[in-house]
């Protein structure tokens, strides 16, 4: 099982970019930031593959996002409606049992 990574966002980032940049070579900026030059090369395909995936989904797939979200929260609101009645209807029942026995 792998450790967790002691680098903050910021770091990473600072990282992976000198790697790109190619300021220097991959093991000086693994040993600068403490970690190995597989984590580093780990890190440069995580952030590329999570750039490829942004540029995939484009302006559409995000409005369509929005649109799915905007549905998705309309039908959650009107479960929580109907819960709510179900919930006073159930009351009402058992009160009324009550009252009957």
């Amino acid at each position: 099982m792998g450790r967790k990574l002691a680098l903050d966002v910021a770091q990473r980032y600072e990282a992976v970019m000198a790697l790109l940049r190619r300021e220097e070579p991959a093991a000086a900026i693994a040993r600068r930031h403490g970690i190995c030059e597989a984590t580093l090369y780990r890190l440069r395909d995580e952030f590329l593959a999570a750039g490829k995936e942004a540029l995939s989904q484009g302006r559409f797939q995000g409005k369509k996002r929005q649109d799915r979200m905007a549905t998705l929260e309309r039908a959650l609101a009107e479960r929580d409606r109907v819960i709510g009645e179900l919930t006073i209807a159930n009351r009402i029942l058992r009160k009324v049992e009550e009252v009957l026995l």
